[in-house]
């Protein structure tokens, strides 16, 4: 079972997806947005499995790495890492979390071989993508989807 799970940016993807899944089985990423004294900093990247997390990555103007640049952020190399071992390691779990598919994978770059592998299997998949990159993202992975799609947030 393939779930795409859609919503606008800050609509609370994550955070629904981290309060429903934290003590399931199931692994994969789930990435967060981190905040300093109410400012957006970029996004954390957490494993399910092992409750590890990693800078995945940071508005331009406060990345302290060097990464892919996207149009706002810069995306860690050591992030794109830990991701990608993190859905490894999900690869025998019931379901799979992939938070989110964006602009870089549809691009071809970052996580984008990992989750078209675990696309192609036969395992239970949710995929969070943000509402505007739905067309872009069913054209880049054409499977059969059943749709979720969460209104609310800021």
């Amino acid at each position: 079972m393939r779930i795409l799970f859609l919503g606008k940016k800050g609509s609370g993807k994550s955070s629904l997806l981290a309060t429903l899944f934290k003590n399931g089985d199931c692994g994969g990423i789930i990435c967060p947005s981190v905040f300093e004294e109410g400012t957006l900093l970029g996004k954390d990247a957490i494993n399910l499995i092992t409750g590890e997390r990693c800078v995945f990555c940071r508005i331009k103007e406060r990345a302290t790495f060097e990464g892919t640049e996207t149009r706002n952020y810069i995306v860690s190399r050591e992030g794109i890492e830990f991701c990608i071992q993190a859905l490894e390691q999900a690869r025998e779990k019931w379901l799979i979390i992939i938070d989110e598919v964006g602009p870089l994978e549809l691009a071809g770059e970052g996580l984008y071989e990992i989750t078209k592998e675990i696309l192609e299997s036969e395992r239970n998949v949710v995929v969070v993508v943000r509402e505007e990159l739905e067309e872009e993202f069913l054209r880049a992975f054409p499977y059969a989807f059943k749709k979720l799609y969460l209104h609310g947030g800021t």
